[in-house]
C-alpha cells in the first residue's frame, strides 16, 4: 500500500506569495508588437513594380468612314464629246493600267485622225521640196534664199505633224473616230458613271470613272468641338469596323484640317491606314479611338499593384530598410491600358509589390 503524505502551508505564506504576485504584476508592461516585415523567401519570390513620370495617356472615342486616298485615285474624264458604245467594266472591278474601260465614237476624233494624215502628206512634200531646192542650190541653178525658204517650210511641216500625233495620242491614239477611255493607274472602279448609248460632253462635271489604289486608305475621323482640344497631327488611332468588329486597325493623324463643316459642325482628321487584303472599303463606318499624349507628367504604375478597399485606392510600398513595407493611400487620376495614372500618394521611383499584395495588405492591417 502507497503511503499518502499531506503538506500544509501555512496560510499566512500562501497570503504572501498572491500579494507578491499581484505586485509583480501590476509593474509589467505588455510587449509593443514589432515592425512586420518582408522575409528574404518571400521577398525573392515577389513582382516589383518601379513608378514612374510620363505624359498622360488620353483615349478619345470618335467616329469616321474610309475613303479612297486621294493621292492614288484618278478621276477620269474624256477629253472629247461622242456617244458611249461599249462599256468593258463594272463597279467594284480591278484593272490595269492602260486597261480599256468604255469606247466613245467621237466625231472630234475623226477630226484629230484627218488632221493628222494631212500632217502626214505636208510633211511628206515639204520633205521632197526641200531635197529638191537643196539639188538645185548645190548646183547653182537656185538661191541660197529659196533652199532656207524650202527648209523652214519642211520645219514647220514637221511641227504640225507633231503636233496633231501627239493630240491624237493624248487622245487615245489612231482609232479612227474611237475614242478609248484607258485607266491611267492600276485600282478598282470605286465609281462607274458610264453606260452604253450615253451622251457625254467635256462639260459634264462627274467623271465617268474613278481608279483608286486601295492598297492604302484613309479614315476620315470627324471631331466635335469640343474634342478639338485632345486631337493633333501625329496621334495614334485604333479603329474597328461593324465588318470585323475583332479585328483592329491603326494608323496615326497625319492631317488636321482646321475648318469646321457648316452642315454638321465638326472637324475632319485624316489617318492613312494600311489595307492588307482590301479590308477596307470605300464609305464603311469605323469607331475610332484616338491615343495622345499630353504635355503634362504624372506618376504611374502598372494597375496590378492597385488595393480597392472601402471606396479607397492602396498600394504597399518598400521601405528603404529593403524588407520593410508600408500602406500608403494613392489618388487615381485615371487608368488607361492596364496603366494607372497617381495624382498623390506616389513618388517617382517608388517601388510599389505587384503580387500577393492583397494577402500582405491584410497581414499589415491586422498587425496594426
Amino acid at each position: 500500500m502507497q503511503h499518502l503524505i499531506k503538506y500544509y502551508i501555512p496560510a499566512t505564506v500562501i497570503i504572501s506569495m498572491v500579494s507578491i504576485l499581484t505586485g509583480c504584476g501590476s509593474a509589467v508592461t505588455p510587449e509593443q508588437p514589432h515592425n512586420w516585415a518582408l522575409s528574404d523567401s518571400l521577398l525573392r519570390t515577389l513582382v516589383v513594380d518601379t513608378a514612374t513620370a510620363r505624359p498622360i495617356d488620353n483615349e478619345v472615342s470618335l467616329t469616321g468612314k474610309i475613303t479612297e486616298n486621294e493621292d492614288k485615285t484618278a478621276r477620269i474624264f474624256p477629253m472629247v464629246s461622242g456617244i458611249v458604245t461599249d462599256v468593258k467594266v463594272h463597279s467594284g472591278d480591278f484593272v490595269q493600267k492602260g486597261q480599256v474601260l468604255a469606247v466613245l465614237k467621237s466625231p472630234e476624233m475623226a477630226g484629230y485622225t484627218a488632221d493628222q494624215r494631212i500632217s502626214v502628206n505636208d510633211m511628206q512634200t515639204a520633205k521632197r521640196n526641200m531635197d529638191v531646192a537643196a539639188s538645185f542650190y548645190q548646183s547653182g541653178l537656185s538661191s541660197q534664199r529659196e533652199y532656207e525658204e524650202a527648209k523652214s517650210n519642211y520645219d514647220k511641216a514637221v511641227a504640225a505633224h507633231n503636233k496633231s500625233q501627239a493630240v491624237l495620242e493624248i487622245n487615245g491614239g489612231a482609232h479612227m473616230s474611237n475614242y478609248l477611255v484607258k485607266a491611267p493607274v492600276p485600282g478598282f472602279i470605286i465609281s462607274k458613271k458610264a453606260a452604253e448609248s450615253m451622251q457625254w460632253r467635256p462639260d459634264n462635271s462627274d467623271p465617268i470613272f474613278v481608279v483608286a489604289d486601295l492598297n492604302d486608305v484613309w479614315a476620315m475621323i470627324n471631331v466635335f468641338e469640343s474634342d478639338i482640344a485632345s486631337i493633333r497631327e501625329g496621334d495614334q488611332v485604333r479603329m474597328t469596323t461593324l465588318s470585323y468588329p475583332d479585328k483592329v486597325f491603326s494608323g496615326k493623324i497625319d492631317k488636321i484640317y482646321n475648318v469646321l463643316d457648316p452642315e454638321n459642325k465638326v472637324m475632319k482628321a485624316r489617318v492613312v491606314v494600311q489595307n492588307p487584303g482590301f479590308l477596307l472599303k470605300p464609305e464603311m463606318f469605323v469607331r475610332v479611338k484616338a491615343h495622345r499624349h499630353t504635355d503634362s507628367n504624372l506618376v504611374s504604375i502598372p494597375d496590378r499593384g492597385i488595393i480597392f478597399d472601402h471606396d479607397k485606392y492602396y498600394v504597399l510600398v518598400r521601405n528603404t530598410s529593403k524588407t520593410g513595407v508600408a500602406i500608403r493611400e494613392v489618388r487615381i487620376d485615371k487608368t488607361v491600358e492596364g496603366r494607372a495614372f497617381i495624382s498623390s500618394g506616389l513618388k517617382e521611383g517608388d517601388q510599389v509589390i505587384a503580387s500577393r499584395q492583397v494577402f500582405i495588405y491584410e497581414t499589415l492591417k491586422d498587425q496594426q
